[in-house]
């Protein structure tokens, strides 16, 4: 394997970096491509909502559980094998979905498709660290964020044009383009030489808080993409307008995502964490409380702007926090956190809407968002008494 020094570009389009921001993007069309359709898709076929939530915790259960496996192929076959393996994978699983109708088969699929996400998320992920530095951290991880915002606001867009049409155009669509990601890695990414150490419990500890805010960004995306499309069904929503609804919510992040992030350099990771999560509270309990196509909009705009910096500026918190030699092991526990607030996030809202009804689909991502939000408040009296 080829050995490349670390970058001293402070460039946040370093050699690297371009085809990272391209994965991203990839990354995000395929989670909102893929999995608002899928859900659509097993509710018109009248699955029960607790299997569509099953199903996707399965999906997000595979990417938390991955993580370990795709650390040692890191090691093992390089950044850009792994990518490339994961894209595979996906590219020629994502078809297979709508051409059954067996909810076993369904279950399958969605664990291979989980395996393909968990490789080249956490390839990308560790990938980040290593082609910037920390002065470009966090523009860098911003830009990464507003890159994986867009595909995933694409995602439903293109989706929704041909699902009407036929679902196999749009898992077909997506598959191809998520294909394209191969040659991405192959044309724009060198290789690099990954040391990679498992995660202790005293990087655990220097990062809880951050770990925090991936919990809560996992959970909540989950919940939004797997599960609001069968509540938007059930409230006579068009796929059409489900898909537009999904859109304003990420164009939302789009807009936010990199002055967000460029305040949180000139001023303070976490007050500017704590802002976000403040409007998140807001807008949660706007969309909960709220049956207006117009005020649901506003709120997912709100949402989508306050809810999707929360991830880069998490994840910046661990360069921060963590020395160089560490980090691989911070980023993989942070993928991991994520990838299980993704796990729990469909099947206990699922659940709350089975039990509860379908007006609390949101209730225990309020919940999660105000405990951190307490946390963050706490962090800062801490820090301001002189404590931290």
């Amino acid at each position: 394997m080829q050995r490349f020094p670390s970058t001293t570009s402070n460039s946040p389009f370093a050699t690297g970096l371009p085809a990272l921001y391209a994965v991203a993007f990839l990354s995000g069309l395929s989670l909102g491509l893929f999995n608002p359709f899928v859900s659509t898709l097993m509710a018109q076929h009248g699955i029960d909502d607790v299997w569509i939530g099953a199903n996707s915790t399965v999906y997000f259960l595979v990417i938390a559980l991955g993580t370990p496996i795709v650390a040692k192929m890191l090691r093992r076959i390089g950044l850009r094998g792994t990518m490339i393996l994961g894209f595979a994978l996906m590219g020629l699983a994502a078809p297979l979905f709508p051409l059954t109708t067996n909810l076993s088969l369904w279950f399958i699929i969605r664990t291979v498709m989980g395996f393909a996400v968990c490789l080249y998320l956490v390839s990308g992920q560790t990938a980040l660290n290593y082609f910037c530095n920390d002065s470009n951290r966090s523009i860098v991880n911003g830009l990464e964020a507003l890159c994986f915002s867009l595909g995933f606001g694409i995602g439903p867009v293109i989706g929704s044009a041909f699902y009407d049409v036929s679902p196999r155009i749009t898992f077909s669509l997506g598959s191809m383009l998520v294909l394209s990601g191969i040659a991405v890695v192959l044309i724009g990414l060198p290789e690099k030489s990954i040391s990679f150490k498992q995660p202790r419990l005293a990087v655990f500890k220097k990062i809880k808080l951050p770990l925090q805010g991936a919990f809560a960004y996992g959970f909540s995306v989950a919940t939004l993409v797997s599960l609001y499309p069968v509540y938007l069904l059930r409230h006579d929503y068009g796929v059409e307008e489900i898909g537009y609804t999904f859109s304003v919510f990420i164009i939302g992040g789009l807009v936010a995502t990199v002055p967000v992030t460029h305040l949180a350099d000139r001023f303070s990771k976490s007050k500017v964490l704590l802002g976000s999560v403040c409007m998140v509270v807001l807008s949660v309990l706007g969309l909960s409380l709220l049956d207006n196509i117009m005020a649901t909009k506003v709120f997912a705009f709100i949402a989508g702007a306050s809810m999707s910096p929360i991830f880069p500026l998490s994840r910046a918190l661990i360069g921060s926090k963590l020395s160089t030699e560490k980090l691989p092991s911070g980023t993989a526990l942070f993928t991991a956190i994520y990838s299980a607030g993704c796990t729990a996030g469909p099947i206990l809202s699922a659940l709350a809407m089975k039990y509860w009804g379908d007006r609390f689909i949101f209730s225990l991502m309020l919940a999660i968002f105000v405990i951190f939000m307490v946390r963050l408040m706490r962090t800062k009296k801490k820090r301001m008494l002189g404590y931290n």
